[in-house]
């Protein structure tokens, strides 16, 4: 998940600083299938929620141990839950730099008809 991580970094920097740009059109199938992973992630992180609530196992040290050793294989750091929500942060990171890029191509764009129009004149 690090590797992702970095070359989804990496990709977001680089449309961040202008270097990365893409036209909307060729974009367009990349940026559905981004926001539909974005959308299923947030479905299911958002049904996780329901994990909220406490897991009752018994009224007894055991139980109560039990079931807070439960919840956080559950919800704890290296959980599944923690995983799909890292998964949802680096598919928004991505999706927000697939725009970025679209809106450099579009500034690219206007800036060369700009330079062409003033060359003609």
């Amino acid at each position: 998940m690090h590797d992702i991580g970095s070359a989804v970094s990496a990709f977001s920097s680089a449309a961040a600083s202008g270097q990365v740009s893409i036209e909307a059109e060729a974009a367009a199938e990349a940026l559905s299938q981004i926001g539909n992973i974005r959308d299923q992630l947030t479905s299911l992180v958002s049904a996780s929620d329901i994990g909220q609530t406490v897991v009752q196992i018994g009224d007894n040290p055991v139980g109560v141990a039990m079931a807070q050793k439960s919840m956080d294989r559950f919800d704890g750091q290296d959980s599944f839950m923690a995983v799909l929500r890292l998964l949802l942060e680096q598919t928004e990171k991505a999706e927000t730099a697939l725009n970025q890029c679209i809106r450099n191509y579009v500034d690219e764009d206007d800036l060369r008809s700009l330079n062409l129009g003033g060359t003609q004149a």
